[in-house]
C-alpha cells in the first residue's frame, strides 16, 4: 500500500497569497533573546551574564552539542572519502559560519548607519546571532546527506502501515505530512527550539538564533511544503513556532514572514556549498581542474588563470559575499516589509547567475558518481530497516502502556535506542509522541551508526 503525500490535508495555504502589506519589521523585535518555555513556564528572556551574552549562549550550546558534533561523521556530498579534507557537514557548518560572520558584519553597521540597531545590542550581538545560525543550519540533517531524506521519505511511502499502522485515518495528517515528506530543516528547528528532553539534545536557543535558521516558515501540511518538499515546522512544534513568531512580529500561519537573518544564513550555505563542493569533487577526480576553475573565473571576473584552485575558491566565496550583500541591501526596505521570500540568489546579476547555473550542470555529473549513488540505494534500506523496527516497537509499547509486559523482541529494541529508564518513564506517552522519538532518534545517527545498526538490526554483523 502506498500513502500520497498530498493525501488528506486540510485547509492548505496557497502556492501565493496576497495579504495585506505588513508593518515594517523592528530590530528591537528581531534581536529578541527570549528562549522557548520550559513545560509548565512562560517565555521569558534569557538570564544576564556577566561575562556571556545569551547570543553567546547560543553559539556555546551548539558546539557542544552532540548534534553539532556528529556531523563530523555525517557526509556532506561524498559518501566514505578516503580523502581527510574532502569536507563532511561540521567542517561545512564552520565554514557557513564563517561567511555568516561577514554578512553580520554588513548587516550591523548597515543598521547603526540607519540608526536602527537597538540600544541594548550591538554588532557582537548580530556577529553571535548569525554564526550561531550558520553553525545550527544542518543539525537536524539525517545520515546520508540529502539522500537520507529522499530515501525515509520514500520509505514511509513504500511502508505507511509499518510507521502509522493499519488504520490510516487514525494518524493526525500533521504527523504523516512530517514523515512522508521529512525534512533536515524542520528536524534542526525541532532540536533548536525545544526544552522539554535533554535525551533528546534539544538546545533552546534564543528566538532571534532561531529566526536566523528559518528559511521556510511553513509547516509540513502547507500546499508549498507539499509542492517543493521544503518546510521548516513539524506539526509537533506549530504551536511553540507561533509563539516564537509572534514575540518578533513576524506574522503567523499564512502571514508568517522571514525573519531578515535568514536571507543571510541561507545565502552563507548556498555560497558555501556551491563553491566548495566543486573542489571537493577536484580532490575525488569526480571532476577536473579545467571543469572547475572557469567556473570560478567567471564568477571572479578577472584573469588569475595562473593561480591555485584553493586561492580561485577563496576569491569566488569573496566576490560571491559582495555581490549577495549588495541584493539584500539594495532589497532591505522589501526585506523589512516582509514583502520578500525568494532567496538572494535570484537577483544577482546574469554573469553570476549564469556561472551558478554552470555549478548546476556539474552537480548532475557529482550526483550520479557510483560512490554517491550506491550510498544512496543503501540508505534507504539502512533507514528503512531501523525506522520500521522502531516504530514497531514503539507501537506496541503504546498499546501495552507498560515497557515489562512488552514481548522480548521490542524490549531489546526499545532498550537499544532509549535505555530502559528513559522508556519506563515514557511508557504511557501515546505512539505519536514516539513517532517524533523516532524521528530524533534515526535523524541524530551518523553514516557509520545507521549501517552499523541497520546491520545488527537484520542479525548481518561481521565476526
Amino acid at each position: 500500500m502506498q500513502l500520497s503525500r498530498t493525501e488528506g490535508c486540510d485547509n492548505l495555504s496557497p502556492l501565493t497569497h496576497d495579504l495585506a502589506p505588513m508593518t515594517r519589521l523592528h530590530w528591537n523585535r528581531l534581536l529578541s533573546d527570549f528562549r522557548c518555555p520550559r513545560p509548565g513556564q512562560v517565555p521569558r528572556r534569557s538570564r544576564d551574564e556577566p561575562f556571556r551574552t545569551p547570543f553567546e549562549a547560543d553559539y556555546d550550546r551548539i558546539v557542544y552539542s552532540p548534534a553539532f558534533r556528529r556531523l563530523a561523521r555525517k557526509m556532506q556530498v561524498y559518501p566514505h572519502s578516503p580523502h581527510d579534507h574532502v569536507h563532511n557537514r561540521l567542517t561545512h557548518s564552520i565554514e557557513v559560519a564563517s561567511v555568516g560572520r561577514s554578512f553580520a558584519k554588513r548587516i550591523a553597521a548597515l543598521l547603526i548607519d540607519k540608526q536602527e540597531m537597538p540600544a541594548n545590542r550591538k554588532t557582537e550581538d548580530v556577529c553571535q546571532i548569525l554564526q550561531a545560525a550558520c553553525l545550527a543550519h544542518d543539525i537536524g540533517n539525517p545520515p546520508f546527506g540529502h539522500g537520507g531524506e529522499y530515501a525515509i521519505r520514500q520509505w514511509v511511502q513504500d511502508h505507511p502501515t509499518d510507521v502509522f499502522g493499519d488504520d490510516l485515518s487514525q494518524t493526525d495528517e500533521g504527523l504523516r505530512h512530517d514523515w512522508l515528506i521529512f525534512e533536515g530543516n524542520a528536524q534542526g528547528f525541532r532540536l533548536a527550539s525545544r526544552a522539554d528532553n535533554p535525551q533528546a539534545g534539544y538546545m533552546r536557543l534564543t528566538y532571534a538564533t532561531l529566526g536566523a535558521m528559518v528559511k521556510y516558515p511553513w509547516h509540513s501540511c502547507d500546499q508549498r511544503a507539499i509542492t517543493h518538499q521544503k518546510f521548516n515546522i513539524f506539526s509537533s512544534e506549530r504551536e511553540l513556532f507561533e509563539q516564537v513568531w509572534n514575540e518578533m512580529d513576524l506574522g503567523t500561519q499564512d502571514a508568517a514572514k522571514r525573519h531578515p537573518l535568514s536571507f543571510l544564513s541561507e545565502a552563507a550555505d548556498d555560497i558555501c556549498y556551491r563553491i566548495l563542493d566543486l573542489e571537493d569533487a577536484v580532490e575525488m577526480n569526480i571532476l577536473n581542474d579545467s571543469h572547475v576553475r572557469p567556473v570560478l573565473l567567471q564568477i571572479m571576473n578577472e584573469d588569475h588563470s595562473q593561480l591555485p584552485l584553493s586561492v580561485l575558491r577563496g576569491k569566488a566565496i569573496h566576490t560571491l559575499v559582495n555581490a549577495t550583500w549588495q541584493v539584500f541591501e539594495q532589497d532591505y526596505e522589501a526585506i523589512m516589509h516582509g514583502d520578500r521570500i525568494a532567496d538572494l540568489k535570484t537577483n544577482l546579476d546574469s554573469s553570476l547567475l549564469n556561472a551558478l547555473e554552470q555549478v548546476t550542470e556539474h552537480y548532475t555529473t557529482i550526483f550520479a558518481h557510483r560512490a554517491k549513488v550506491t550510498a544512496e540505494l543503501g540508505a534507504y534500506q539502512a533507514l528503512g530497516r531501523i525506522v520500521g523496527a522502531l516504530s514497531q516497537a514503539t507501537r506496541r509499547l503504546s498499546q501495552q502502556q507498560m515497557f515489562q509486559k512488552t514481548d522480548f523482541l521490542t524490549k531489546r529494541t526499545l532498550m537499544l535506542a532509549w535505555g530502559e529508564n528513559y522508556v519506563s518513564e515514557n511508557q504511557q506517552r501515546p505512539y505519536a509522541w514516539w513517532l517524533h522519538q523516532v524521528m530524533d532518534y534515526f535523524a541524530s545517527l551518523t553514516d557509520t551508526n545507521a549501517t552499523t545498526l541497520s546491520q545488527q538490526i537484520t542479525g548481518n554483523t561481521a565476526g
